[in-house]
């Protein structure tokens, strides 16, 4: 009995930390005092791989991108294929047809082999970001993950230079249905949610946005981190702020639930702990990657109006 009441009060002091942690966020959003440009271009990054990731991953790709772009239809698409399986058809043929202002770009396996010799990863996903940042024309530029869909609580017309953009997580229940304003005000597909911690840490491997020339003078992410998966994203933010720009939380964000997701312990690929705890502790802030960075002295080789395939050194 004392057990069931000990978990109900946990249960509850969560609940009412995570809605006061919402409401400073909301208070530091409306007080920022850095300069406000409005929005004149934005890009949005994704990268994905054809290997039917967490289960029906084409389906979660396009069900999450229609609905970004119909929530910023005058975004430019930036799609990033990673070592795709040979045997399987790519997800850039029916983008190209489907999305009009996007860029698909396919990194294939004799490419990936040249970054990932020490890695036992099939896809590089911050090397994969790197490139999407870097074939990026947008203002502002967007890092979504394929099964993440931006709130309505989220507005992008006027941002600051200074800032750098996360939001808070929702966890939710998917089995393939349609996104609407309806389905996402229901209460009961919610399987977890969480206020953004005021680092922004955890919640920026979904979604995290900051003007590019931020992007440009950190180098993106770490690319001599080949051996680690989970925290890069949270070093490549470490790496963002230590140039002074300050996190902001826009909104909410729903991620549509799989079971290899990080969340359900799916985290036997991700990398040794003792690495991961390292990530943890700032060790490598600040880095600079080489020039190179992004695959940028590398070629492409352009198979239709919307898609390029790199070429290997």
């Amino acid at each position: 009995m004392l057990k069931k009441i000990s978990a109900a009060f946990e249960w509850r002091f969560r609940v009412f930390k995570h809605k006061l942690n919402k409401r400073r966020w909301e208070l530091k959003k409306n007080i920022d005092s850095s300069e406000k440009v409005k929005v004149k271009s934005l890009s949005i990054v994704v990268v994905g791989r054809n290997d039917n990731y967490g289960g029906d991953f084409s389906l979660r790709l396009k069900t999450s991108i229609d609905w970004n772009l119909s929530r910023f239809p005058s975004a430019e698409l930036i799609y990033i294929e990673w070592n795709p399986l040979e045997d399987k058809p790519s997800d850039t043929i029916w983008m190209a047809e489907r999305y009009p202002n996007c860029k698909l770009f396919i990194v294939p396996n004799e490419v990936h082999k040249q970054f990932g010799a020490k890695t036992n990863f099939p896809i590089l996903e911050y090397f994969a970001k790197n490139l999407g940042i870097r074939k990026s024309s947008g203002e502002f530029i967007a890092l979504i993950n394929a099964d993440v869909l931006l709130g309505l609580d989220i507005s992008l017309e006027t941002l600051s230079k200074k800032n750098i953009y996360g939001s808070h997580y929702t966890n939710i229940n998917w089995q393939g249905e349609t996104i609407t304003t309806e389905f996402l005000s229901n209460e009961n597909i919610i399987l977890s949610s969480a206020a953004a911690p005021f680092s922004l840490e955890s919640v920026v491997g979904n979604f995290v946005m900051t003007h590019r020339d931020n992007w440009i003078t950190s180098t993106g992410y770490d690319e001599s981190l080949t051996d680690v998966r989970n925290g890069v994203d949270d070093n490549g933010l470490k790496n963002l702020k230590h140039s002074g720009l300050k996190p902001i939380a826009l909104g909410h964000h729903y991620h549509l639930d799989h079971k290899e997701s990080l969340i359900n312990g799916a985290n036997k690929t991700h990398g040794s702990d003792e690495r991961i705890k390292q990530l943890q502790s700032g060790y490598n802030i600040p880095y600079k990657n080489k020039d190179s960075w992004g695959m940028n002295n590398h070629t492409f080789e352009q198979i239709n109006s919307k898609t390029w395939k790199a070429k290997a050194l």
